[in-house]
């Protein structure tokens, strides 16, 4: 039997599909694209907010079909935080100019991008939402902040990932799972027995 696999699990998948999808009209030359937690600290905000013109990628969760039985149907959510800081002026913050980029460009190109799209063997896209935000206690007026939310339908099978025996899940490439990882002594060995005294629980 093949080895457990987990590249074919859904977030594994959409993530590099997303990037190589946005990369069609913000290169890299001028756009930083990294992953980013669905809700920011202040210190984290700060640090992207340096890299203007950032797109962050967020995963903010999955809702499954109520009617999904072992394949599971359900729709993957995902948002763009979309950062510019414009220092020419406060209007080039939303509209651009021939130093900066503009909020509202980078917006409309990224609704454009992702609404109908449809990734090769994984599912359809579609924008649920956008928004301009602010990040509560930033005070540099050069910096305007949106979200783009949107989700990728999929339909999936545990199958897929031959996940049947203890060694499918060490035999995995998931760090705290895997026999050879830099700290053994961390790790979960599956088979340890714990001995819990009576009245503990």
């Amino acid at each position: 039997m093949a080895p457990a696999d987990l590249t074919l699990a859904p977030i594994r998948l959409m993530e590099p599909a997303i990037i190589a999808r946005l990369r069609i009209a913000f290169p890299a030359k001028d756009f930083t694209i990294e992953r980013v937690p669905p809700t920011l600290t202040l210190n984290e905000f700060g640090r992207i907010a340096r890299l203007s013109p950032f797109i962050g990628l967020a995963w903010t969760g999955m809702q499954p079909d109520k009617s999904s039985g072992r394949q599971l149907q359900a729709d993957w959510g995902w948002r763009l935080v979309l950062i510019v800081k414009a220092t020419s002026s406060l209007e080039a913050r939303f509209k651009g100019d021939t130093r900066d980029m503009g909020l509202d460009g980078m917006s409309d190109v990224a609704i454009a991008l992702l609404q109908g799209a449809v990734f090769e063997n994984i599912g359809d896209c579609a924008v649920s939402g956008a928004q301009a935000v602010f990040a509560e206690g930033w005070s540099d007026d050069a910096t305007v902040v949106a979200w783009v939310d949107f989700s990728i339908r999929t339909t999936t099978s545990p199958a897929a990932h031959k996940l049947i025996t203890e060694d499918d899940f060490t035999n995995l490439g998931v760090q705290w799972l895997n026999p050879d990882a830099d700290d053994p002594a961390g790790q979960l060995d599956a088979s340890q027995e714990i001995d819990v005294p009576e009245g503990e629980i």
